[in-house]
């Protein structure tokens, strides 16, 4: 089913249920005129049938996995739950006159606004928590693909032979500066990260060609450009 196709059954469900309270309100006052708590229970049932309705049509909650999606979906449906609960208590209530018309109301009202602010908190603030965890996890991806990238190097760097003595030395102060690189908030950490992956790689093929004793002219180049990334990329403060 499409996500056109889903939109149209639930609507047609929606409006089914509308229908439903509509010629119940019909049969059950036909011939008789409302009194002022008969408007207001009535106007209680269709709010509640609303709310119900929420999670149907705004439930595409903006998380990327379905685990994160578990605490909005909870909280609203514990918000409607809630709601309908104390809404059927304040009609049984007003019904038996225990309480007055007016109390009723001041009850719906502070009923129905506390039910947005968890629908806020449901929509919004959960979602956009689990949006900069995304965003965070997505900050530390190159990070830690650059960290197991140069932990694998570090293999290869401490195989050199003596005739590469300096090179081994740059290239393992850089590894080891590569440990305390933190994830940044701005465009040139990301730039940096790709640059210094594309250095890792580019090291590991020289240093594998080397190693097989074939020589590489190309080391002492690559291994100054890896350690001035890696410096700049140190400098780099949120």
């Amino acid at each position: 089913m499409s996500k056109h196709q889903a939109f149209f059954f639930r609507f047609v469900l929606f409006l089914a249920g509308a229908a439903i309270i509509v010629l119940t309100f019909f049969l059950t006052n036909e011939g008789r005129e409302l009194s002022n708590i008969d408007v207001f229970i009535w106007i209680s049932v269709g709010v509640m049938y609303l709310i119900l309705s929420v999670p149907f049509f705004f439930s595409s909650l903006n998380i990327g996995n379905f685990s994160a999606k578990i605490p909005s979906l909870a909280l609203i449906w514990f918000g409607i739950l809630l709601y309908i609960a104390a809404s059927i208590t304040v009609i049984f209530l007003l019904y038996h006159i225990v309480i007055s018309l007016n109390t009723a109301v001041i009850i719906q009202s502070i009923l129905f606004f506390a039910y947005l602010v968890n629908i806020y908190f449901a929509y919004f603030a959960v979602s956009h928590a689990a949006g900069v965890t995304d965003e965070e996890d997505e900050k530390k991806y190159y990070l830690t693909r650059i960290k197991s990238q140069a932990a694998l190097l570090l293999l290869s760097v401490n195989k050199l032979s003596g005739d590469y003595k300096e090179a081994q030395k740059i290239l393992t102060q850089a590894i080891d500066d590569i440990k305390y690189i933190y994830p940044v908030n701005n465009d040139a950490g990301s730039e940096l990260e790709t640059r210094i992956l594309h250095s890792l790689s580019l090291l590991s093929e020289i240093l594998s060609s080397v190693n097989s004793a074939a020589g590489n002219l190309s080391l002492d180049k690559e291994t100054v450009n890896l350690q001035s990334l890696v410096n700049e990329r140190k400098l780099l403060r949120n």
